[in-house]
């Protein structure tokens, strides 16, 4: 088989370059799912956000305040009701941004050296180093994108975006009620001798006693915040070591206190919500690696998903299509379940052509139960 008919090559190929790519996509065997933070707390949106006529996809989410309802009126013979006030929906807009990868360019050396090693080892070597080598960077640099967003949006209620060498600043803000921000309670987090779990109960008390219903929330902190401040806290370690006594399973004096004796002594504390570790890193172009998750804050917030990944269709695909010149060549493949897509192109640069490929992503998170997110400062006291 010649080199021009290789699956390797078609892979640029305007026609039957998305089938190819998307096969490789779907392989475990060739790309893994590394990164992925953000779908552990956010859903995709099922509806693609339409643009407008300036180009811009503008979100909507609401949400609609719940309430409890009060005692009745007592009335007289065939009395009539009190009309009672509507509560209105609460909702916040914001623009869906685009984002692009890190690109990769095989210049026509590079592409004749993959022919000769086409002809030694065939099409699957090239397939599986094009995987490893391009396609998983470029998946890696959007999941760690929407992972960061993700994390700053729910431990701040904002976005802003100041990683990378393109556009920077201010991505969004979530209507988080100023109320929702809090601080640690009668002692910081970090001081082991506050009680710590009694003070965590107490808050989420006191936000249904405010609110008049039982919500159902889960507490989420760094393992930073779980081995410094839960790990070493004396009411913690007491009330292990308590439960460890009526199991009949004392623990020494000098016992160490591992992982799975604390989770499983705060899985049993009454009125304690459920605790989520939260773990997510990233990878920056100027900084390293960092964090989306502010540094000292915890989050209270209702069970399952905090909101949906906002999307909208990337107009590169209709556009070079449509108005694509003649000399260069594109192929499109849609990746990360319609959030992305995979852009291959053959470009005219001089007398040679170039081969390229990157990833084009046109989503954000959105925090859709933002009337009941509490945002903890375990820093800072009451």
């Amino acid at each position: 088989m010649k080199f021009a008919n290789s699956t390797y090559n078609k892979i640029w190929d305007s026609n039957e370059g998305r089938q190819i790519v998307t096969q490789i996509l779907n392989d475990p065997d060739l790309i893994r799912a590394n990164h992925t933070f953000w779908a552990q707390k956010f859903r995709i949106d099922p509806q693609i956000t339409p643009t407008n006529a300036e180009g811009e996809a503008i979100f909507k989410s609401t949400m609609r305040q719940l309430e409890s309802g009060v005692l009745m009126d007592m009335r007289a013979p065939l009395g009539d009701s009190v009309p009672e006030d509507k509560k209105g929906l609460a909702y916040y807009s914001g623009v869906i941004p685009e984002f692009i990868s890190k690109g990769t360019v095989e210049k026509a050396t590079e592409r004749a050296y993959k022919e000769d090693l086409f002809a030694q080892f065939g099409d699957a070597a090239l397939i599986a180093a094009y995987a490893t080598d391009v396609l998983q960077s470029k998946l890696d640099s959007a999941n760690q994108t929407l992972s960061h967003m993700s994390a700053q949006l729910l431990s701040t209620g904002k976005i802003v975006y100041n990683q990378g060498v393109g556009i920077q600043g201010n991505v969004l803000k979530a209507d988080v009620p100023a109320e929702n921000f809090l601080k640690a309670g009668a002692k910081v987090w970090s001081d082991t001798s506050a009680r710590l779990l009694d003070q965590i109960v107490k808050m989420v008390e006191d936000i249904r006693e405010a609110r008049g219903l039982d919500l159902q929330f889960q507490l989420e902190i760094t393992r930073k915040q779980f081995l410094e401040a839960f790990m070493k806290n004396e009411q913690v370690i007491e009330w292990v070591r308590y439960l460890n006594v009526i199991n009949n399973t004392p623990l020494p004096e000098r016992a160490v206190m591992t992982e799975d004796l604390v989770k499983n002594a705060l899985a049993r504390f009454e009125g304690l919500p459920p605790i989520v570790i939260v773990e997510e890193k990233q990878k920056d172009t100027e900084n390293g690696i960092v964090h989306g998750w502010k540094e000292g804050v915890a989050v209270l917030r209702p069970l399952g998903y905090a909101g949906f990944i906002r999307r909208t269709t990337i107009k590169d695909v209709e556009l070079f299509t449509k108005y694509g010149n003649n000399v260069n060549s594109y192929s499109f493949a849609s990746a990360l379940n319609g959030l992305a897509q995979i852009a291959n192109s053959v470009i005219v640069n001089g007398n040679f052509k170039e081969w390229h490929t990157h990833l084009i992503m046109a989503a954000v998170p959105s925090l859709d139960e933002f009337l009941y997110h509490y945002i903890i400062d375990t820093t800072s006291a009451d």
